[in-house]
């Protein structure tokens, strides 16, 4: 398969030129994302059936490389990756813009029988037999010029994504299961198009039920502020302080850098932050008290009803030979336990695993119920 390099606006253009036309492109991107908050991209690999072209970012402006985006992102262009996740940040960063049409080889995959985290170079020898190399996976793809290995990698990451893909669609309509794969997809797509307000970050401090509603409000409002700031300032979050830091500036109000050192940050954090962090523990003692507040973990009695949920499932994955945690994520099987007996709204409603898991569940718990009423009658009787 020709291989060509584009590090050039005119290069851009004339490469949209060639992609006219194709409804199904293979992509990657190599990137670095160690000390910044975004993700800085190396390359971008799109394959047709017969070229890959390898294009150079680095040293091309926005408006530069904004025509590949407008070729990428067509209505009618389906974009064939293995992975796509950190892709998505990277497409976010470079355009702003996610696929509209997104073949995911490892959704798919875990549709049709392979696990639900095979790696490219797994799935590639189980589908097909075809041996990857994979010595270039933690190169710095900012350094110019890239060694010939870490153009061969890179090349090799989009070269056999079509065929993978014809081979994972037909196990997918063989199975009748292109809707649910779609619905993945399409599923995956709007995690990254809604990701959780910075005003909602602390929900994800599942420990943080412990606190008092005060601290709740402080805790929201710090994890709120630290992913500004990191934003603001292009760096990891964990470089301003870690999620334990923040659960111990809430907890201990510390009014100096002294106290900052007890919590445990470290003495690069207080240097840079330290003044910072005080002042904005107390903005968010000054808070509202956050509706909601952080939900309580499951009681004994749920957790040992959410484990005889999980078998249910595990066994309903094994009859469609999926994975279970594609089947149900904890969280849905929470929120569905939770829901049991409440106008909320399940979770799998409206969606594949309606048809595929919910059946499942809910004979469980009809079986439950009845169980334990007939031990309530009998218990009176006697």
């Amino acid at each position: 398969m020709n291989v060509q390099w584009i590090d050039s606006h005119t290069l851009v253009l004339k490469l949209c030129e060639q992609l006219q036309g194709q409804s199904r492109l293979a992509v990657d991107t190599e990137f670095v994302r160690t000390n910044t908050y975004f993700s800085q991209p190396g390359l971008i690999q799109v394959a047709t059936g017969s070229t890959i072209y390898l294009i150079d970012p680095t040293g091309l402006s926005r408006a530069d490389i904004a025509p590949l985006g407008d070729r990428l992102f067509a209505a009618d262009v389906q974009l064939l990756m293995h992975s796509a996740g950190e892709d998505l940040d990277v497409f976010r960063g470079l355009w702003n813009r996610l696929p509209v049409n997104l073949f995911d080889t490892q959704i798919a995959a875990s549709f049709v029988g392979f696990d639900r985290q095979s790696g490219l170079q797994r799935l590639l020898k189980n589908a097909l037999d075809i041996d990857l190399a994979k010595e270039e996976t933690r190169s710095d793809w900012l350094k110019r010029p890239l060694s010939e290995s870490q153009l061969h990698y890179a090349a090799e990451d989009v070269r056999y994504l079509h065929k993978l893909a014809d081979v994972l669609e037909d196990k997918l309509i063989t199975l009748d299961r292109m809707d649910w794969f779609q619905q993945e997809s399409r599923a995956l797509i709007t995690r990254y198009e809604n990701r959780p307000a910075d005003d909602q970050l602390y929900l994800g401090f599942g420990a943080g039920w412990k606190l008092k509603p005060q601290q709740q409000a402080a805790l929201r409002y710090l994890a709120g502020w630290r992913e500004r700031t990191a934003r603001e300032i292009n760096t990891p979050k964990t470089f301003i302080a870690k999620d334990a830091n923040l659960y111990g500036l809430v907890e201990n109000r510390p009014k100096s850098k002294g106290q900052l050192a007890e919590i445990g940050l470290q003495s690069s954090q207080i240097r840079k932050y330290g003044d910072q962090l005080i002042e904005q523990v107390e903005i968010g003692y000054q808070q509202p008290i956050p509706d909601p507040l952080i939900p309580r973990p499951l009681s004994k009695s749920q957790q040992r009803f959410y484990k005889e949920l999980r078998k249910v499932v595990s066994d309903q994955a094994e009859k469609l030979q999926i994975p279970a945690d594609l089947l149900s994520s904890k969280a849905n099987l929470v929120d569905y336990l939770l829901s049991r007996g409440t106008s909320a709204a399940s979770p799998y409603a409206g969606g594949w695993r309606e048809q595929a898991v919910q059946p499942c569940l809910d004979a469980y718990c009809e079986s439950s119920d009845h169980e334990a009423n007939q031990h309530e009658d009998s218990a009176a009787h006697d």
